[in-house]
């Protein structure tokens, strides 16, 4: 295996499972869909698998982008690429740090608590497959996932574990809340401010070793 793989697929599936605890990723959505209908499961189940392929779509669709502009520039084969690799994972850690600052400055004034699930689920399963797609390329942990896979490994296998790990946590999340009635977005929202900080943390950690060529 390409050294440093090993530490980018783990990098890339704990980013996945944090990012999708996220309620910002779609299962709220999903779960209050399925709480209106008459097969809660089975409703939640689509939903979320629908939200969970679409980020999975749109993940596969920016490694897509970077291949063609890969074999055109060749820029994985240029030597200091692993040196900006870092310098993009450390600005995309202080971007997530700050970005949970911005939620636990909100959360503690309560203005920050909000249902994303109004609107999307009341248009059905086509509603929330619109919305989900929208929301795959609204996110911008792609390109950190993209710096991860820069000189180290496959660009579609990490880019895979980190959509795969999203998918399997917003279905998980649905299906929990669903069991909760709803329940626990309350509970994460407490939480939202401290997921992007752990996912700023591990960033810089990678950023560093990249940057001063430690993998």
């Amino acid at each position: 295996m390409i050294p440093g793989a090993d530490s980018a697929l783990a990098t890339a599936a704990a980013l996945g499972i944090l990012h999708g605890l996220e309620p910002g990723h779609g299962w709220p959505v999903a779960a209050v869909y399925a709480l209106a209908r008459r097969r809660r499961w089975l409703s939640g189940t689509a939903a979320g698998a629908i939200i969970g392929s679409a980020h999975l779509v749109s993940s596969f669709a920016v490694v897509a982008v970077f291949a063609l502009l890969d074999g055109w520039l060749g820029i994985t084969e240029l030597p200091w690429i692993e040196r900006l690799a870092g310098l993009l994972l450390l600005a995309m850690a202080w971007w997530e740090w700050r970005r949970g600052h911005d939620h636990g400055h909100a959360h503690d004034h309560g203005h920050d608590h909000h249902h994303a699930a109004d609107g999307p689920g009341d248009r059905g399963l086509w509603g929330i497959t619109v919305f989900a797609f929208l929301l795959g390329f609204a996110h911008e942990e792609e390109f950190a996932i993209l710096a991860l896979c820069t000189g180290a490994a496959s660009c579609w296998v990490v880019m895979g574990v980190y959509a795969v790990a999203v998918a399997g946590m917003i279905l998980a999340l649905t299906l929990a809340s669903i069991a909760t009635f709803n329940r626990l977005e309350d509970r994460l929202e407490r939480w939202k401010h401290v997921l992007p900080r752990i996912s700023a943390a591990i960033l810089g950690l990678m950023g560093l070793l990249y940057l001063f060529g430690a993998i």
